[in-house]
């Protein structure tokens, strides 16, 4: 049986519903952090951690550009992975630890921490997050539909099947 952690030799695999579920499920994970960042962030800075939320928008709007350059450096890295995991399933495994203690560091900010050291700090742990981890998972998950098989009708299930 394919599974999306392995190759086969056909390259016209036909996916099992494991699979599909199983990438599904995983993309739920990605998708939950990606909401909780977008949905309750804003308000942890300003309601929790008392930022201003011009200085809170600033950061995130500078981000932003970052992140859009770090999708295309990721592209490339993973186009240029070569490893006994695949292209996309390794960074996946190196990235899953340092992406959830960053997300717990992002939504601990310490009650010490004032001024200009607080923005300092969510503006490194945003970062970390959004444009280094988050990344370096997504692009490399989002790989694994076009890495799995050719056929394109597997393609549209993994493109549909996902939240």
């Amino acid at each position: 049986m394919f599974s999306l952690a392995s190759k086969t030799s056909d390259p016209n695999t036909k996916l099992g519903w494991n699979d599909r579920i199983g990438y599904g499920l995983g993309n739920f994970g990605m998708a939950w952090v990606n909401g909780m960042m977008s949905a309750f962030f804003m308000s942890y800075l300003t309601d929790v951690s008392l930022v201003d939320a011009g200085g809170a928008s600033l950061i995130i709007a500078v981000s932003k550009v970052f992140d859009g350059i770090s999708d295309l450096v990721m592209g490339r890295i993973v186009d240029g992975t070569h490893s006994r995991f695949g292209k996309a399933r390794v960074w996946l495994l190196r990235m899953c630890i340092p992406m959830a203690i960053s997300v717990v560091l992002l939504f601990s900010i310490p009650a010490s921490f004032t001024g200009l050291i607080k923005y300092v700090y969510i503006f490194i742990i945003y970062n970390l997050v959004n444009t280094v981890f988050y990344t370096a998972m997504f692009v490399p998950y989002n790989a694994l539909i076009s890495l799995s098989t050719n056929d394109s009708y597997e393609h549209g299930m993994l493109g549909n099947i996902t939240p």
